[in-house]
């Protein structure tokens, strides 16, 4: 059954804490609320084309900015008609601009039109606005990691789930896509995140996520902090960078597996047949053999990693580092000669028998992630080559070749203006690059602000919104953050500040259809957000279906892949048949509805969400924990166990031991002081099980 009173549903549904009328969904706001110094601007639309057109708004003359404790008036102004009154035909709707900037007082509030005696929904101002939706946006990845169970307290109970593909024939001992039946091609590739809302991995797919996740980090350590409720929160790492740790440890798999330091492609399942929740899908798994897009794509996540984690001050970091930079130096090589010094590319090597996203990327794609790997081997090693490479092909690749840095190439754009600061680079180069992108004002930036070209202030073209419309959003923030990242047109920071906000504000609810693009926020500050996602684990007709009406709903933090106006399948209005703006729908649906065309979320939709967030959060008090120490890694094995397992630790020194079952529940105990020790499993059920020691957890199937 089609869900298409979802959207109208999320407005209407939302509780208004004690007042007497209901808030108004024509009025849109940043829900979440803003910084004390933000520029505080909301929309009052009256829709004209669309699927809401039926309905109309003509907001009075007099608005209030109340008080939520009191309901007292802290500031009044009248609203500003958009271009005297013309529709904006990107979104169908008509609309007023009330700005509130000067309210700048940290509390809870809301917005009162006196003459209609109408409401928004309440807001938080506040240097904190943000915090609790950066660790939800972050805390995805968490639930998206495969091959560990999530348990209480790291997860709400309804969201407790068992390990993912730890069985037979599955992420411990994947067999290659082309002898399915040899058990001599088997390969332990678990761990990682599933990609999206499929549960496949792959390594080309990964590099965006991985990149723009890194990047967030390195712009703005001082905001991932060590208490997102991960289970590595308090081991003294950050947790964003406990979570890319996990993915970057299943690439190192992708890549030992190949024995060439080659990367495999691509690991997931021959079918559509989906089973939530993962745990209990026993599909064999499969991954696709060496190909150079994986390679160049892990070559350049390593590179970028070990250049950010060497920077650290956390010791067994810059070791991760540095051994991530070795790892890289020989995946170059690799690619060097399987390219016959990048003269030739593999292009051909994903045939779609493992579902669903063709992983291969073409030969411009591979030579970009080849400028991004030559970018950060130079920073890291001074070697010559790598800059002689650079400066030799930066040229060839996007966005130096069609002189356009738009919201698409965010990993070679970022390299390149982290390449034109470095020493011992050949100034001409460096002037391009910084040239080229100061001339950028005309790309979703301030040409477009200033011009108020958007009724909702975050200007994308109507081409834009395509699949992902959410990612290239982000993106365009962050276009505008990279001019002040990298110092360039200087005087302007404050403007490129203030219009990438409007894209983060765009994405809380200041949008056409007035709704919160996360998922199931409303224990965050939401107050209409996105219900469903089209997602295995969240499917439709489970359990976790929709966030209002089912039982348990999708997990929180999730960005949805965003309006739509290319969705395909036209018989179902909206998302068809809309202004860009308004092509979606709040539904997750399979074929032929084909929601993952507007729902889907992915790991690099949150990565760009995040690396925009970022830059509005405040900065909290940086954690005094003990700084993690390599002493505290420890091996289990065998792995799947049946009476016994042996943990062994890099060191002696005294130990707590904790084993939690998938449930979340404690069943047993133990305190060591010795290197090794040996557990007794004999009077534990088969199943899944969390081994914890000094804040360090490791999942074990016992048989």
């Amino acid at each position: 059954m089609y869900k298409l009173t979802h959207l109208l549903l999320a407005i209407c549904l939302c509780p208004w804490l004690n007042a007497q009328n209901t808030a108004s969904p024509h009025i849109r706001l940043d829900q979440f609320g803003y910084r004390p110094d933000s520029k505080k601007v909301a929309v009052l639309a009256d829709p004209i084309n669309g699927f809401d057109a039926a309905q109309s708004f003509a907001p009075g003359n007099t608005w209030q900015v109340r008080r939520v404790s009191d309901q007292q008036s802290v500031f009044s102004g009248t609203p500003t008609a958009w271009k005297n009154g013309a529709t904006h035909a990107q979104s169908g709707d008509r609309g007023w601009w009330f700005d509130f900037s000067a309210v700048t007082t940290p509390g809870d509030y809301y917005l009162f039109d006196v003459s209609n005696n109408v409401r928004s929904y309440p807001f938080h101002i506040g240097a904190d606005v943000y915090k609790d939706v950066l660790k939800q946006a972050v805390r995805m990845y968490f639930y998206q990691r495969l091959g560990f169970a999530k348990q209480t307290p790291f997860v709400p109970a309804k969201w407790t789930e068992g390990a993912a593909y730890e069985g037979p024939n599955q992420d411990h001992a994947a067999r290659s896509r082309w002898a399915k039946n040899d058990p001599a091609t088997a390969r332990d590739v678990h761990g990682g995140w599933m990609d999206a809302g499929d549960v496949n991995k792959y390594t080309t797919f990964a590099e965006g996520a991985v990149i723009q996740l890194l990047e967030s980090y390195r712009r703005h350590p001082e905001v991932f902090t060590d208490d997102f409720n991960i289970p590595e929160s308090g081991n003294g790492i950050p947790d964003l960078l406990d979570e890319v740790l996990w993915e970057l440890d299943w690439l190192k798999r992708m890549q030992d597996a190949t024995g060439t330091n080659g990367f495999l492609l691509k690991l997931g399942v021959d079918n559509y047949n989906e089973v939530s929740p993962p745990s209990a899908d026993t599909r064999p798994r499969y991954y696709l053999p060496e190909c150079t897009s994986a390679t160049l794509a892990g070559c350049a996540m390593f590179a970028h990693a070990g250049i950010v984690l060497s920077e650290t001050n956390y010791p067994v970091l810059q070791a991760y580092g540095s051994d991530l930079i070795a790892r890289a130096e020989l995946a170059w090589q690799r690619a060097l000669s399987t390219t016959a010094n990048f003269t030739q590319f593999e292009e051909g090597c994903d045939d779609g028998d493992i579902k669903s996203g063709d992983a291969d990327r073409n030969a411009s794609g591979q030579l970009e992630s080849a400028v991004v790997a030559a970018v950060y081997l130079f920073q890291a090693t001074g070697n010559a080559d790598y800059k002689n490479f650079v400066e030799t092909n930066y040229d060839a690749v996007e966005p130096i070749t069609n002189t356009w840095w738009g919201p698409y190439k965010s990993a070679v754009e970022v390299a390149l203006l982290r390449y034109s600061e470095m020493q011992g680079v050949t100034t001409t180069v460096a002037n391009n690059i910084r040239n080229q992108k100061g001339n950028m004002n005309y790309a979703f930036s301030l040409d477009s602000y200033d011009a108020q070209t958007d009724l909702y202030r975050a200007q994308m073209d109507d081409w834009a919104h395509h699949w992902g419309s959410n990612l290239v959003r982000s993106n365009c923030g962050s276009l505008n953050m990279d001019f002040v990242e990298f110092n360039i047109n200087a005087d302007d920071a404050d403007a490129y500040r203030e219009t990438a906000e409007q894209y983060l504000h765009w994405l809380h609810g200041t949008n056409a259809m007035g709704i919160v693009m996360l998922s199931n926020m409303y224990d965050f500050g939401g107050d209409a957000c996105a219900n469903e996602i089209y997602h295995t684990w969240f499917g439709a007709n489970t359990e976790f279906d929709n966030a209002l009406t089912s039982p348990k709903g999708p997990a929180p933090g999730y960005l949805t892949g965003g309006p739509n106006k290319d969705f395909s399948y036209n018989q179902l209005s909206p998302p068809a048949a809309q202004p860009p703006q308004k092509s979606y729908l709040d539904f997750n649906d399979g074929w032929p509805e084909s929601s993952w065309e507007i729902t889907e979320p992915a790991i690099y939709y949150n990565a760009a969400y995040i690396m925009l967030l970022s830059n509005f959060v405040a900065n909290p008090i940086v954690s005094t924990t003990v700084p993690f120490s390599p002493e505290m890694t420890f091996d289990v094995f065998p792995n799947p166990a049946s009476d016994s397992c042996t943990l062994r630790f890099a060191s002696a020194g005294k130990r707590n031991i904790r084993i939690f079952d998938a449930g979340g529940k404690l069943v047993l105990t133990r305190q060591i002081t010795e290197k090794e020790t040996v557990l007794d499993l004999k009077n534990l059920p088969a199943g899944v099980y969390s081994i914890s020691a000094d804040g360090i957890q490791k999942q074990m199937v016992k048989q």
